[in-house]
């Protein structure tokens, strides 16, 4: 894609959903979160990310995650009125993006993943994550408070052992 074009293009692809969602027009956020999501599909077919190029496939990224972007901020600014709807097409449309994503990972990743991440921070990376994962799953799985206050204490006594594991002497 030319450079000239990706100034205008993305600056039309962050305005169009974010419009009617302001206004409170489901069936306008559909049709311009469609045509945001044709123009995304476009790039993707004429740039070819899944040929092996990672810098196509970071190009397609931008432009999906433009797309993405913009109907999240539509989302968010439907918020008081029924972001449900708005936040099924969001997520659907979003599919290219999560796409783009895996090519542009999955060279990336195996040089990235090591054992030695674990280690970062004298084991505050490791303690970190144990803490992230224990509040997604108290978060997504559990309502109730007393059932997660053991499961997020389980979970920093577990960072904590992580902690010490990992830590350099």
């Amino acid at each position: 894609m030319k450079a000239s074009y990706t100034l205008p293009l993305s600056i039309i692809m962050l305005i169009l959903p974010i419009i009617p969602a302001l206004i409170d027009s489901f069936p306008g956020f559909l049709g311009t979160s469609l045509i945001d999501l044709i123009i995304a599909m476009y790039v993707i077919i004429t740039e070819k990310p899944w040929a092996g190029d990672i810098k196509t496939a970071i190009s397609t990224l931008y432009f999906t995650g433009l797309s993405t972007v913009a109907d999240s901020i539509g989302v968010f600014l439907a918020l008081p009125y029924h972001p449900v709807k708005f936040a099924i097409i969001t997520i659907i449309f979003s599919i290219p993006f999560i796409y783009n994503l895996f090519l542009v990972l999955k060279p990336i990743l195996p040089s990235i993943i090591k054992k030695d991440i674990l280690y970062v921070g004298n084991g505050f990376f490791a303690f970190s994550l144990v803490l992230i994962i224990g509040a997604i799953i108290g978060r997504v799985f559990i309502t109730r408070f007393y059932v997660l206050l053991p499961l997020y204490t389980g979970f920093l006594i577990l960072a904590i052992i992580a902690l010490f594991y990992f830590r350099k002497k």
